[in-house]
């Protein structure tokens, strides 16, 4: 099968951490051949690139063909309406260069809104299926805003969407969207995994991620400080990058907590789950988080791992049988599965033990398998006579 993938370069900027790459390989790695178109906004304030660069680049990387196509954009002026139109404009001039010896049998874009366009004007002009996974924040942040005439429109324009939570698939279907849509979670990378799992410190604590008031930073420090009160060895080990940087070590400091805290700063993904394997407790009650891969990850690492009720990992998680689940905001309710786990150390190394085996069950290629099944069933369903 070819597959034509679409996700811009946001989730793909840097491909030995990008989990769309991850997923494209596992298609490569099951036999499928597969190209990524990869859109880049050339002039877009704040990330984009600014330097002149040549409309289309190229390159393989574990036999993933990518595609990049650098298209004109008027920042958020433009993200309405030219920067869609300039990125379809420059597409379709170079799609003679970037399909050839190539016919997509299907095309899978990833998040409704820019990419899921992009792909539905592809699935006219190519006459295939088109698949669209949410992610998360796509549908999360639209459906809070009340902006579901819009997310109809991305999901009617496709034949499938596919959420990676039921909690993502619940808010999508209020927008009363006649398109199917699945859900599927993630994988994640096993091949990450450090060789064996030692903890180190019983009462040492991790949370990775982006350090945005979204991922819940405050509220694992919190959550430590009051901890350290009664336990003063214990560490919390602290990975990310982003704006909030500054504002988390500060509240460390004013916790008076900043001595067993350590601030590590982007690092690659082995390296991370080298840091999980000696550690006790994950720790992360997120919001807005479709399906986050980093608990497959402290989970398959043996860490004792905390999630958030009601958001995409609570389809995965079973409180108190192979993790647990707490409310967003509340350190307290933290403190006391940390404390629990401390009082009851084999029945916490039981549900930890449970966490490992059924994450090391979600990989990357488990989860393209289930997406090739859905792509030959559509194949095979919609009618490509155009």
């Amino acid at each position: 099968m070819n597959i034509l993938v679409v996700s811009h370069y946001g989730l793909y900027d840097d491909v030995k951490s990008s989990f769309i790459h991850d997923q494209a390989s596992a298609y490569q790695m099951l036999g499928h051949r597969v190209r990524v178109i990869i859109p880049i906004a050339v002039g877009k304030s704040g990330g984009g690139e600014k330097q002149i660069s040549p409309m289309l680049s190229y390159s393989c990387v574990d036999g993933v063909e990518l595609y990049y196509v650098h298209f004109l954009s008027l920042s958020r002026f433009g993200t309405r309406w030219f920067n869609h139109k300039s990125a379809v404009t420059t597409v379709r001039k170079l799609l003679p260069h970037i399909l050839r010896d190539f016919a997509p049998d299907i095309i899978h874009a990833h998040t409704l809104g820019f990419d899921s366009s992009l792909g539905a004007w592809l699935k006219d002009r190519l006459c295939c299926p088109l698949v669209v996974t949410t992610h998360g924040s796509d549908t999360s942040i639209p459906a809070e805003q009340g902006k579901y005439a819009e997310l109809k429109a991305y999901c009617d324009a496709c034949d499938c969407v596919v959420a990676v939570s039921s909690a993502i698939a619940a808010r999508l279907r209020h927008c009363g969207t006649s398109t199917p849509i699945s859900v599927i979670l993630n994988g994640f990378k096993i091949q990450n995994l450090a060789p064996e799992a030692v903890k180190k410190h019983p009462c040492s604590v991790i949370q990775v991620g982006t350090f945005t008031p979204q991922k819940k930073f405050d509220i694992t420090i919190r959550a430590f400080a009051s901890l350290r009160a009664h336990h003063p060895t214990a560490t919390l080990t602290v990975i990310g990058w982003g704006r909030e940087q500054e504002n988390l070590k500060n509240l460390c400091i004013s916790l008076g907590v900043s001595d067993s805290v350590r601030f590590v700063e982007r690092i690659p993904n082995a390296e991370v789950l080298a840091e999980m394997a000696k550690t006790q407790f994950f720790c992360m009650t997120s919001v807005r988080e479709g399906f986050g891969i980093v608990y497959l990850e402290a989970m398959a690492s043996s860490c004792i791992t905390i999630g958030t009720q009601g958001e995409g990992i609570a389809d995965f998680i079973e409180n108190g049988k192979n993790g647990f689940l707490v409310p967003p905001d509340d350190p307290e309710a933290i403190v006391q599965v940390m404390e629990w786990c401390l009082a009851h150390p084999q029945e916490a190394a039981t549900i930890a033990a449970r966490g490992e085996a059924a994450a090391r069950e979600l990989t990357w290629e488990a989860n393209a398998k289930k997406y090739l099944e859905l792509f030959a069933f559509l194949c095979r369903r919609v009618n490509r006579g155009c």
